[in-house]
């Protein structure tokens, strides 16, 4: 009984611990998954104790929230358009609020280059999402992520 119980506890484990390695590249419409893989960043988060080494992680976190919108488009899962570029301008806002709220000016430069690099990239995406398809008109969202990382540069530029 004892090695049964052993047994099965080893295979829980084993089966956790492959789904924290598959959430990592877990994209939004496989929501079992990415419930798991946001679960674990945002306890990820709260280990970081300093205000900068939460920026770097969540500058780090910005980088897979664009991804995942790319991914979103170019798998043409256009129902998960709006949540990707929510999640990714709710981001892009808290790191400009902590940064401004923290007084981190060290990081303007780098958090700037960031946003203006992701810029370019939301630009493509825009370029390349059919906007002739009837009743999908998630592409705003996309234009909308472009558009308040302006607004966060701006906010970025007035505390250097």
């Amino acid at each position: 009984m004892k090695y049964k119980i052993q047994l099965g506890l080893i295979i829980i484990l084993a089966v956790l611990a492959l789904s924290l390695i598959l959430s990592q590249t877990a994209n939004p419409y496989s929501p079992q998954l990415f419930g798991l893989k946001r679960l674990q960043e945002n306890n990820f988060l709260k280990l970081n104790s300093s205000p900068e080494e939460k920026v770097y992680y969540m500058s780090s976190m910005l980088d897979i929230r664009l991804k995942e919108l790319q991914d979103v488009v170019n798998n043409k899962k256009y129902d998960y358009v709006l949540p990707a570029a929510s999640r990714y301008s709710t981001l892009a806002g808290q790191i400009t609020d902590l940064v401004i709220a923290n007084n981190l000016t060290d990081k303007i430069n780098s958090i700037g280059n960031q946003f203006l690099n992701h810029q370019k990239i939301l630009d493509d995406l825009y370029e390349i999402y059919p906007k002739n398809i009837p009743d999908n008109v998630e592409w705003k969202y996309i234009q909308d992520d472009f558009n308040y990382l302006g607004l966060y540069l701006d906010k970025l530029e007035k505390v250097k």
